[in-house]
């Protein structure tokens, strides 16, 4: 388990302060007490802690960011990787990050201090909303109709928005939907069959060819 992402939900879940609803068992002091005097957490807290971590995307290194020397870049380093692996920018559209940031900054805020969670500033908080922004997955508009279109929209929109399938090119597609599925079974989400996979990749690739030249 991502023991870093536990303790600080754990403060969370702590700080909250809720009782423990009548009839239900609390964890045992000796197995589950937190460091330094905590206290326990009950099993419904352990629980909540288990399926945030299964929920939790996987990461990616710092040097395959867009652009990793740059001030966004560098923030989104320092202050996101405190509770949770590297988020890609990818991760959502330029529509979607600006909620997904403000959700972010709540929760960092209420760990102000604990176990050494750094707080970034205005100004960087307003830097890495720009950086994730100008990086951010790009949306299709409009799909194009054909075989594996709905496939497409209704298994990868599970996890995300739908992607402009031109952002890559024909070849590249089955790599990146290979890449989607072992995200998938890290996260816990049901998968998709092969023949499933391949009728996404198909339309992907078909999608995303160049028109010919007249």
């Amino acid at each position: 388990m991502h023991a870093r992402a536990l303790m600080l939900a754990a403060v969370v879940l702590v700080g909250c302060g809720k009782a423990t609803p009548q009839g239900q068992v609390a964890a045992a002091s000796d197995t589950s007490a937190g460091r330094g005097g905590a206290p326990a957490l009950t099993v419904a807290q352990q629980r909540l802690l288990e399926a945030a971590e299964i929920a939790l995307p996987p990461g990616m290194a710092v040097e395959s960011l867009p652009e990793p020397n740059s001030p966004g870049a560098k923030i989104l380093a320092q202050y996101c990787t405190q509770c949770h692996a590297l988020p890609s920018p990818a991760m959502h559209g330029p529509v979607d990050w600006p909620s997904v940031v403000r959700r972010m900054w709540v929760r960092i805020d209420m760990l102000a201090g604990s176990l050494g969670v750094q707080i970034p500033e205005t100004a960087q908080r307003s830097q890495l909303l720009t950086y994730l922004q100008a990086h951010a997955l790009q949306v299709a508009a409009n799909l194009p109709a054909g075989p594996g279109k709905e496939a497409f929209e209704t298994t990868c929109s599970r996890c995300h928005a739908l992607a402009d399938p031109k952002v890559h090119s024909p070849p590249d597609w089955p790599v990146v939907v290979m890449r989607m599925e072992k995200n998938m079974e890290k996260m816990k989400v049901s998968g998709v069959t092969h023949d499933r996979a391949v009728e996404i990749i198909g339309y992907l690739q078909k999608a995303s060819a160049r028109p010919h030249a007249r």
